[in-house]
């Protein structure tokens, strides 16, 4: 991973929590801003988005769930990591956390080495799909600068999820994956999501770029192993900034 100095990281709790989490992150030298409100940190953002986002599900000042969802709402923003350090630790907060779009979930207190390892493990995770930016396979178009999935000219619906799961299968074009794997990719924290899940964005892949859904050209299933991207006789062209 390259040095962590490129590293930007939005820190949105209260300020005496914000200190904290900073004092450790800063030892590893990364960049950091602290923020009180979500409204800010989005706003900021969205001019210079950064490389992570760690909030606290609930603060003064609002409501780190919602504010996770409004960031994977954001086109600009949808793809960025977002890791919980929250003082709401049991079972169904974390759940809570996962189901908004956050990629991992850390209760407080928190161990130092343990909030650093999840922050390196989370951002190399991420931006092992940055580049290229494009990739274009028959009718099909997977934008990793706009985060959009086009097929015959026209816009697909896609998930942010769902967009890491086709890219990292992209990038890896005849290679198979197993569900933990992909799971691991898009998620690296499973907490109560199941592997099995996989298969549902699988399906719902294959709805938009097959034309035959029960017989897939390019997202196939390999039994008893996992699923692998096939490019059938033809080249796949990238484009990059």
């Amino acid at each position: 991973m390259p040095q962590t100095t490129r590293y930007a990281i939005f820190i949105v709790d209260d300020p005496s929590e914000s200190r904290r989490i900073g004092q450790v992150l800063k030892r590893e030298e990364f960049h950091l801003l602290e923020f009180v409100s979500g409204e800010s940190s989005i706003k900021k953002a969205l001019v210079s988005p950064p490389s992570m986002f760690i909030l606290e599900a609930a603060t003064t000042q609002g409501n780190g769930l919602l504010l996770c969802d409004r960031i994977r709402r954001t086109p600009t923003l949808c793809l960025i990591p977002v890791i919980f350090v929250s003082h709401r630790k049991n079972e169904a907060d974390k759940v809570a956390g996962l189901e908004a779009g956050a990629d991992d979930y850390i209760g407080k207190p928190f161990g130092e080495r343990e909030l650093i390892a999840r922050v390196r493990a989370n951002l190399r995770r991420c931006y092992e799909l940055t580049q290229p930016v494009r990739f274009q396979f028959g009718e099909v178009e997977l934008n990793s600068n706009t985060v959009t999935l086009t097929v015959k000219g026209k816009p697909a619906e896609i998930t942010p999820s769902e967009f890491r799961l086709l890219e990292y299968l992209v990038r890896n074009p005849g290679k198979t994956f197993g569900r933990d794997h992909l799971l691991k990719m898009i998620r690296p924290t499973l907490g109560a999501v199941k592997p099995r899940i996989v298969d549902v964005y699988v399906k719902k892949i294959r709805r938009q770029i097959e034309v035959n859904e029960e017989d897939p050209k390019y997202l196939r299933t390999v039994r008893g192993v996992g699923y692998c991207f096939h490019l059938p006789d033809m080249p796949m062209a990238l484009f990059k900034k």
